[in-house]
């Protein structure tokens, strides 16, 4: 049984009942897909488990991050504290479909919140309306929580400041944007991975031999206008809480630990994945080892 085991294609029979009936119901597709890792160690439920007990911190309510928030009450993670300080507007409907016309004018956290509570009564959601402005914050945010996801892209060192306040938290996190028809997100845990930091340093190793900076790149560019439909943001909410998920379940790996993944939908499609290793100066790393 052991070798059929390793082989991945046994699991521990009758472990669904364990789960309430109404658990059952609505969580069967996801539970199904769970199959896929399951083995005699860790049934689909014990994996439902884990999202169901896990606690999310999710930074932006905008187009990416409400689109990640109806993934993770879809799949029914426990309980998830949303930040943003923005109100709902006109133009926001065309891709930030936790919203509708009765909600404009309100406070995005809470209309995401009272969207959540109409569609599942597994997932808590507390709204904090709140402006991401500096670690410390973030920090106080994050504690207690066993993942963050950074759906904002202000202000402007908002990465860094992230990643600051995760690492010395020791809890992972997951980021990602979009700038025109590219998009890109990677993962960091404390510990475990290179930080965002040792990007930096790494970039500005970089910068100091380039006969063109790096800064220019279209993911770099402030523009005052989000170019992206509904679909495109949709592309990387997915893939987003995909890797949270992974963080979540600990079953597989996740995939874009220290590794900037981008898509290239203007480009036939084209992806691509940059590594980065720990920087030998980075601070950071050195003064948070576990």
């Amino acid at each position: 049984m052991a070798e059929f085991d390793s082989w991945g294609i046994v699991q521990r029979a009758g472990a669904d009942e364990s789960l309430e009936p109404a658990v059952r119901d609505r969580h069967q597709s996801n539970l199904r897909f769970y199959d896929i890792f399951a083995d005699l160690h860790v049934s689909s439920a014990d994996q439902h488990r884990a999202v169901e007990s896990a606690r999310v911190l999710l930074l932006g309510a905008g187009g990416l991050g409400s689109g990640i928030l109806q993934s993770l009450v879809g799949l029914g993670v426990g309980r998830v504290t949303l930040v943003d300080f923005d109100v709902v507007e006109t133009k926001n409907l065309a891709r930030q479909f936790a919203y509708g016309l009765a909600t404009i004018g309100q406070r995005k956290v809470e209309a995401a919140q009272n969207w959540a509570a109409a569609y599942s009564a597994g997932t808590a959601v507390d709204a904090v309306h709140q402006r991401v402005e500096d670690a410390a914050g973030i920090r106080e945010l994050a504690s207690g929580h066993d993942l963050v996801i950074c759906a904002i892209d202000s202000p402007d060192d908002v990465q860094l400041l992230v990643n600051q306040a995760c690492v010395e938290l020791g809890i992972p996190y997951v980021a990602g944007g979009l700038a025109y028809s590219t998009l890109c997100y990677w993962s960091v845990e404390p510990g475990r991975s290179a930080c965002r930091l040792c990007l930096e340093l790494h970039r500005n190793d970089e910068l100091r031999d380039a006969e063109w900076d790096i800064r220019t790149d279209p993911l770099f560019d402030r523009d005052t206008v989000n170019r992206a439909t509904g679909p495109v943001v949709q592309v990387l909410s997915g893939l987003m809480a995909m890797e949270a998920m992974r963080f979540i379940r600990r079953i597989e790996p996740p995939v874009a630990l220290a590794c900037y993944h981008v898509l290239e939908l203007a480009d036939d499609m084209r992806s691509d994945r940059h590594r980065w290793e720990r920087h030998p100066d980075c601070q950071l790393c050195a003064d948070n080892r576990p």
